[in-house]
């Protein structure tokens, strides 16, 4: 395949460890939010299980742009000779 067939090459691939962070994000906020759901659930008015669940959704979409941001602009994907690759 081309360069100019739109497909990213090979070598740029996401970010391991952005997306390993919004792994540990995703479990680290869904064991407080159990946590918290589980301690809150007598208490009607309480509701930091719903936030610690939103809090750590936003945060590892976050992570998952972060990682992937380089797809998103086709000005990036091609290597321009004489810059050092890395």
């Amino acid at each position: 395949m081309g360069m100019g067939s739109g497909v990213p090459m090979y070598k740029m691939r996401a970010n391991k460890g952005l997306l390993w962070g919004a792994v540990f994000v995703t479990v680290v906020g869904g064991l407080l939010s159990a946590y918290f759901y589980g301690e809150d659930a007598y208490s009607s008015e309480s509701s930091r299980g719903l936030l610690a669940l939103i809090v750590s959704t936003v945060l590892a979409l976050f992570f998952v742009i972060a990682a992937t941001s380089h797809f998103w602009f086709r000005h990036l994907w091609h290597h321009r000779p004489g810059y050092k690759s890395g």
